[in-house]
């Protein structure tokens, strides 16, 4: 899978990884997919609560 990020991404990365917070530019990238999934499931949540 090949992902192209906008310069502003791309720096925002650098400076996570530079700041000594993640361990390189993967880990960024993980974090912030772990974050979108944990979001998803909460809204999902909330519709089925919703739902109901």
């Amino acid at each position: 899978m090949n992902i192209s990020l906008t310069t502003e991404l791309e720096q925002f990365i650098q400076n996570q990884v530079t700041s000594g917070k993640y361990t390189s530019n993967e880990e960024v990238i993980l974090a912030g997919i772990r974050l979108l999934e944990e979001r998803e499931r909460i809204y999902k949540g909330r519709f089925e609560e919703l739902q109901r």
